[in-house]
Formats: C-alpha cells, sequence, structure tokens
C-alpha cells in the first residue's frame, strides 16, 4: 500500500530476521539507492548479513541505524555527526550498554507499557532533534527515584560523549549539549527538597565537571545531607574558594581537584574539613586528605563522615 502524504516509511520497523537488498533498503526507508552508497561508502553504515552467494544485505538493526541517520538528516544535523549518533559509538569503542529499565523488557528496549527505546543513543538524538517533551520524559525514565548517579553513569553521560563531537554544528537555537544537560539538571532538582537551609556540604570544581557535582549534590540531599554546589564565572572560569564562602560548610568537597584549589587548600582546611574526589590519576592532588575515586563511592564515603560529626 502506498504511503499517504505525510507517513514517513523509514518509522515502519523491519522485523528480525529480515534481510533487504539495497533497492529493497532504499524502499523502506524513502531514499535513493545511491544514498544508502554514499552513506556506506563515507560514514561506515553499509549492510552487515549476508547471504548463502555472499551477497551482502541489510539486517534489522542496519535498517535501524539508517532510520535514524535518515531522521536526523532531514532535521538538519550534519551528515557525520549524524551517522556518529547513529552508529552509537567511535569506531574504536565498544557499544554503550543501556541499564534494565524495570520494565520487563531488555536493556535498552521498549517494556511492558510500550515505552520507547532508553538508551544513550536514543537520548542524543532526542537532544539533536529538540524534542523537549522527548528528552524529559527519557530523563525521568533514565534517573527514577534515588537513582541520580546510576543514570548518569549508565545513560546521561555516554549520551553527552556521544553529542560532545569535535567540529560540529547546530541549527540556531539549538544546542543539544546545552539541552540535555539542562533538562537533566531540571529533572534531579525536581527530587531533591532540603528539610533545612543549614548548608552542610560545600561542592568545587571546575565547569567541565559542573554535572557532576550537581549529580553528586543531588545524592548527598536524598541523603538527608542539604548540599550546595559552588557556581562558575560567566567566562567559563572556576572562582577561587575563599574563607567566607565555606565560613557555613560543614565539609568542603574538592571534585576534579578544580583550578585555585593548591592555592586555598590549607587556608579552608583551618576552617572545615576537606574532601577530595580523584575521577582520574593525574587529578591527585592532596594525598592527606580522605577521598575517593569515583561519584558512587565519595557518596557513600561523605554519608559515612556527617554521620559522624
Amino acid at each position: 500500500m502506498p504511503a499517504r502524504s505525510g507517513d514517513d516509511p523509514s518509522r515502519h520497523d523491519v522485523p528480525v530476521g529480515t534481510r533487504l537488498t539495497v533497492a529493497g533498503a532504499a524502499a523502506r526507508l524513502g531514499v535513493a539507492a545511491s544514498t544508502l552508497r554514499t552513506w556506506e561508502r563515507r560514514y561506515g553504515l553499509g549492510p552487515s548479513a549476508r547471504t548463502a552467494g555472499r551477497h551482502r544485505r541489510y539486517d534489522a538493526a542496519d535498517v535501524a541505524r539508517l532510520q535514524v541517520m535518515r531522521r536526523l538528516t532531514r532535521q538538519g544535523v550534519a551528515p557525520a555527526d549524524a551517522a556518529l549518533l547513529a552508529r552509537g559509538q567511535e569506531a574504536e569503542h565498544e557499544p554503550i550498554a543501556a541499564p534494565d529499565t524495570g520494565t520487563g523488557g531488555s536493556p535498552g528496549s521498549p517494556g511492558a507499557a510500550g515505552e520507547e527505546a532508553l538508551d544513550p543513543l536514543s537520548l542524543a538524538a532526542a537532544a539533536v532533534e529538540g524534542d523537549d517533551v522527548r528528552l524529559r520524559r527519557m530523563i525521568a525514565r533514565a534517573v527514577p527515584g534515588r537513582e541520580v548517579t546510576h543514570g548518569w553513569q549508565t545513560l546521561i553521560s555516554p549520551a553527552l560523549d556521544l553529542l560532545e563531537t569535535p567540529g560540529r554544528s547546530d541549527l540556531p537555537g539549538r544546542d543539544p549539549v546545552w539541552a540535555l544537560g539542562s533538562t537533566f539538571l531540571t529533572h534531579i532538582r525536581s527530587l531533591t527538597y532540603p528539610e533545612t537551609t543549614t548548608e552542610l556540604v560545600l561542592i568545587h570544581t571546575d565547569p567541565g565537571r559542573l554535572l557532576q557535582a550537581h549529580v553528586l549534590a543531588a545524592e548527598l540531599m536524598l541523603r538527608g545531607h542539604p548540599a550546595r554546589v559552588v557556581r562558575p564565572h560567566r567566562d567559563g572560569t572556576a572562582p577561587q574558594l575563599t574563607p567566607r564562602m565555606c565560613q557555613d560548610a560543614d565539609l568542603v568537597v574538592l571534585l576534579g581537584p578544580p583550578e585555585h584549589a593548591t592555592e586555598t587548600t590549607h587556608e579552608i582546611e583551618s576552617l572545615c574539613p576537606l574532601f577530595e574526589i580523584c575521577l582520574t590519576d593525574s587529578e591527585q592532588e592532596f594525598t592527606h586528605l580522605p577521598s575517593a575515586r569515583t561519584l558512587a563511592g565519595a557518596v557513600h564515603e561523605i554519608d559515612a563522615l556527617l554521620q559522624q560529626q
């Protein structure tokens, strides 16, 4: 049956086990066969299945990637960026696995209630397309209840990695990285309501780790420890900690550690305890401070420290 006006033939799923020729896949997607050959030659989005006669055929997974490629290019995304999102990974990386969402289906697949796929690629695609409603819905599923760190590590952060491609370009008014990050912040804000205005934990980091700082703050607040994140300057630099900034804190967390930390550590340490989070080997700065190597580990260590105070 011919597609009606406004129908998108690429929206129709290909049954598992189906093998399509170039012409068949092109017809399914509503593009020219030459376009598929170009996408294969330039971006590696070619067929992966083979018949008994060694003829290459597009399988269901191949067509799914092409559907993403077609949808994003129609939205104005540069073909190279769209291809990266369609592949869902850099060539030298393993595929990114999504967590089990608890819906009864496999990770990243639609659940029993018919939810859309939830994985880093789908999140990144929603951000690129500027689909705010879909993005909010997916992040609410990605970060349910108290699972802020888990959702960040398995879905939000990998999706941001897909989006932060050097040399990428966007349509006016669209910034997928900002859209995903701000929607994520809006969601975790809705999860955290402190019962007191007392500032227990002050988290200081460089702007590049700002979202991670908010993840940590949210996890601590969900455990009953009000926390604040030091806001960066408008020019994108981290402010220098001062005794006045830390006077109401029971604990100052150095995530990174941030720029200027070496200059202020000893002065701040005389006012309140410090805790350091070193996410890479190169970030080890102050061996005498209590520390953690991961956000999840930091949550447990800081929680224990505050419980003892």
